[in-house]
């Protein structure tokens, strides 16, 4: 089973971009009176899992057309990123190549913004589990800060655990060839 969200959630929060439309203040006040916990605590968490990799391209709004997002949450976390940044679709090491603007690439910041999206997905596992709801194995996230346009596909079916031979990178390596065949 699938489930994919296509919405704008407006969001007020440090890095003052707006997007994701669930009305999400991530680092302050929340709209308690039509969401329930669940929802609140979610939605800040998908939120969180953007920003993080939207802050490793300095949230430049200018140059970066969408950051794709794959979060896996089976035997273990994996949190992965690429973008498109001036009409070309890189991979996070690679975004130096494409854009004006140079962002810090070094591989202690790359760690740092890949633990802290396997932290995310760790909270958002616990965020299902105690409230008794079915954790999905994966999430497809892009966000387009030049449209403010958010897509979320969510899965609850094992991606590569099931298999032999394929691991977590080959389904993050699979979306990232899937998108560049989309882009020609």
């Amino acid at each position: 089973m699938s489930r994919m969200i296509n919405s704008k959630i407006k969001c007020s929060n440090r890095l003052k971009i707006g997007w994701l439309n669930f009305t999400i203040l991530t680092d302050a006040i929340v709209n308690h009176q039509n969401m329930s916990h669940f929802d609140n605590e979610f939605q800040k968490y998908l939120a969180e899992l953007v920003e993080t990799g939207f802050e490793f391209v300095g949230s430049n709004s200018e140059e970066v057309d969408a950051v794709y997002i794959i979060g896996l949450i089976e035997s273990g976390y994996f949190y992965k990123v690429f973008y498109e940044i001036n009409g070309y679709l890189v991979k996070s090491h690679k975004v130096n190549e494409v854009s004006d603007m140079q962002y810090d690439i070094s591989n202690e910041r790359a760690f740092g913004m890949l633990n802290r999206g396997n932290q995310i997905l760790k909270n958002i596992e616990h965020l299902f589990k105690n409230d008794g709801r079915e954790v999905p194995v994966m999430f497809k996230l892009s966000y387009h800060p030049k449209t403010d346009k958010f897509n979320s596909d969510f899965s609850y079916h094992k991606m590569f655990t099931d298999y032999t031979t394929k691991t977590a990178q080959d389904v993050y390596e699979e979306w990232f060839v899937q998108m560049e065949s989309l882009k020609g």
